[in-house]
């Protein structure tokens, strides 16, 4: 009998599975895809500070992915790499990551730092509530 996954393991599913669809959805312009499942990952109070220091709101955020769909390319990638739980409470986990991007001969890397709150009618269980990230050099 498996033990049931902790935060840290919901919170890496999530980053994972959200980044599968943001290169998914930044490919392709006409593929039938589902907006709603980045609705309900994205808490109600999250915000992002990207690697620029730009602070941007939920709303913000929804809008500008909804409104990128297929800008990227066909060649775009994202991999998520090197999880790693800094902290774990009983309904919330910050967990650190690295996002690295491919598009046009070019990769770039940022580490980020996400916080997640328990949420069970989340898709997996977590809603992201804080996003910051830094660059890296590719």
């Amino acid at each position: 009998m498996s033990a049931a996954p902790t935060l840290a393991d919901l919170a890496w599913e999530e980053v994972v599975a959200l980044h599968a669809f943001f290169e998914a959805w930044l490919r392709e312009g006409n593929a039938p895809m589902d907006f709603s499942e980045v609705e309900q990952a994205i808490g109600k109070d999250f915000r992002i500070i990207s690697p620029d220091g730009t602070t941007e709101e939920r709303d913000l955020v929804i809008s500008s992915i909804r409104t990128s769909r297929g800008s990227r390319g066909p060649d775009f990638t994202i991999l998520v790499l090197d999880p790693r739980a800094i902290w774990t409470g009983e309904s919330a986990v910050l967990l650190e990551y690295t996002e690295q991007q491919y598009r046009a001969g070019r990769t770039t890397r940022r580490r980020s730092t996400a916080l997640f709150l328990a949420n069970p009618s989340a898709p997996r269980g977590v809603a992201w509530c804080h996003l910051q990230e830094t660059w890296l050099e590719a």
